[in-house]
């Protein structure tokens, strides 16, 4: 519950659409109630009338009957219009929000977690949601008011008892049992939600990595273990299902019963000339359509296990804390963009050995420099501090003479264009790869960062150009075209004065990543360039020749800062 409240907090600027929906429901409904209690006391009054040879207003139930009809044929279309359009905006609202949310996150915390999970909440989660509002909300909200007004309306025109029994019916019959049951089933409704996060999730790593398991020969396991999964989640829902049915049957029984008191009760009223016999098929008709207005409580209770579980999960991810956060007080950035890393030490939570220690790191402005180590010597981690992924244990980073925790994080990382080990490469064409770095850049510029990068050939050779579209996860490039993509997208950040590179020529040959570095090196003009590699016999080729590769992991590395402060000193 303390999560649905958090929820509705968040659709909070989407209130006037909920209200506007509920209460088109709520018309809508109302409308369909009079007409069938109108048309049946009519009907019922006509006869009588004609019976007796008594006169009667046929005009004011007639014309109330054709505005009812007419209101309840519009209501349903706009009701469906309008529920489904405030479901829409807020599952838009709550994916936005929640996307800006995890931006603040990552990367480094979300390193836990793999990009198929989050990718899961995001949106198979957010998408159990329209079940708060459409089937949940709304309906409960219709329903209760309905209940009320009709038990109102029996206790105004027929008398205290018959009100009495129909509340009741329609508190046990209507809403207590069915919630009972759906409680009895919510293990089964969350169990069957993580299931279908977990299905998916992993279906997506499989699909990624259909070519590696297809020629291991794991494909079958995991392929079993889907299935296994999948069996698994029909069990849950099953259990749910048959639950909601007995819940729903339970509903026409409470119904039928609620039929039967009117009948019975009324039918006494009648004789004791306590009622009217149009009155009675007034209350009968009024009594069976209200039972409409319950039928998605159901539904909604048993729904309500897997939105449960669902808002539990996103919300674990929403709370979680940025691992780093702009400064109170951020001061302007420098107009310089030489890079120093001074003394710099870092270990990662609940881990003894720091993946850092006492490192140091010089980059004047327009330099280039190599920073050289073997897998696992710290080398992303040292990148990871110099953008603020993660905040340094001991020692400082200054950029343009400037500490960088004094610095807004965007202005940082806005200097820094940083082309990662593993870079995403969209789903989408390679200009839409391009623009989502630079959204103003042209045709023109989008070829010549490709030249720079070594791909305007390959590119140009394409069917499409840069109209080609990359599949998921660049599946349609290999896998030296996706990082020469990812380097042009580095390279189009005009703003950005520094270029880092990791692993740039990882799955390249010698040749080819030499060429590469030297079409790098010859085209980023004032840039410094710092290149992450664990391969020491590559440098870019315009290395300042008195900037030494820093090599990280070296048994002498302390001595090694020591002599390189002492080289630069006048």
């Amino acid at each position: 519950m303390r999560d649905l409240l958090r929820l509705l907090k968040l659709w909070r600027p989407a209130w006037p659409w909920l209200l506007g929906a509920v209460l088109v429901s709520l018309l809508t409904t109302l409308a369909n109630l009079t007409l069938m209690a109108t048309a049946g006391w009519f009907v019922t009054a006509m006869a009588v009338a004609g019976a007796t040879g008594s006169a009667i207003n046929y005009f004011t139930p007639s014309s109330i009957i054709r505005f009812t009809a007419i209101v309840r044929t519009g209501g349903r279309w706009l009701d469906r219009v309008l529920g489904h359009e405030a479901t829409f905006r807020l599952l838009s609202a709550t994916r936005t929000a929640l996307f800006s949310r995890l931006e603040a996150i990552a990367p480094a915390g979300l390193d836990d977690l793999r990009s198929s999970e989050v990718g899961a909440r995001l949106k198979l989660d957010v998408d159990r949601l329209e079940l708060v509002f459409l089937r949940l909300i709304a309906p409960l909200v219709v329903a209760l008011i309905v209940g009320v007004l009709v038990v109102l309306v029996i206790a105004w025109r027929g008398d205290g008892t018959l009100a009495a029994a129909i509340a009741a019916i329609i508190v046990i019959g209507a809403l207590l049992l069915p919630l009972l049951l759906a409680r009895t089933s919510r293990a089964a409704a969350e169990r069957e939600a993580a299931l279908a996060s977990q299905i998916q999730s992993r279906t997506i790593e499989h699909l990624d990595g259909l070519a590696a398991l297809l020629i291991t020969g794991d494909d079958r396991r995991r392929s079993d273990q889907l299935a296994q999964l999948l069996a698994e989640r029909m069990k849950a829902e099953r259990q749910v299902v048959n639950r909601s049915a007995l819940a729903q049957a339970m509903l026409g029984i409470a119904s039928d019963a609620a039929v039967m008191v009117v009948l019975g009760l009324g039918a006494a009223a009648v004789a004791s000339a306590r009622l009217a016999g149009p009155d009675l098929t007034l209350l009968l008709l009024l009594v069976l359509s209200c039972f409409e207005a319950f039928a998605p409580i159901p539904a909604a209770a048993f729904g309500f296990g897997a939105t449960a579980s669902a808002l539990r999960r996103l919300f674990a991810l929403w709370d979680r804390q940025p691992l780093v956060e702009d400064p109170a007080h951020p001061v302007a950035l420098p107009p310089g963009h030489d890079l120093i890393a001074d003394h710099v030490s870092f270990t990662y939570p609940g881990r003894s050995q720091p993946a850092l220690a006492d490192v140091n790191l010089a980059l004047p402005a327009g330099s280039a420099r190599r920073l050289d180590g073997a897998s696992g010597a710290g080398k992303s981690t040292l990148i990871s501090l110099l953008v603020r992924a993660r905040d340094l244990d001991r020692g400082e980073i200054r950029l343009g003479g400037v500490p960088i925790k004094q610095l807004r994080l965007a202005d940082l990382r806005s200097r820094i264009a940083l082309v990662p080990q593993r870079p995403h490469v969209f789903a989408a064409t390679i200009a839409d790869n391009l623009r989502a770095f630079a959204p103003q850049a042209s045709d023109e510029q989008l070829w010549q960062a490709l030249a720079k990068a070594g791909l305007q050939n390959a590119v140009n050779n394409m069917p499409d150009q840069l109209a080609t579209y990359v599949g998921h996860g660049g599946a349609q490039l290999s896998g030296g075209e996706a990082r020469r993509l990812a380097i042009a997208r580095g390279l189009l950040r005009d703003d950005a004065r520094i270029l880092v590179l990791d692993e740039p020529t990882e799955g390249l040959d010698d040749a080819s990543a030499a060429a590469m570095l030297s079409t790098i090196a010859s085209s980023r003009g004032d840039r410094s360039l710092l290149l992450v590699s664990h391969r020491g016999g590559l440098s870019p080729a315009s290395a300042d020749d008195n900037q030494k590769p820093l090599v990280l992991g070296d048994a002498d590395l302390a001595a090694h800062h020591r002599n390189q402060r002492a080289d630069q000193q006048p």
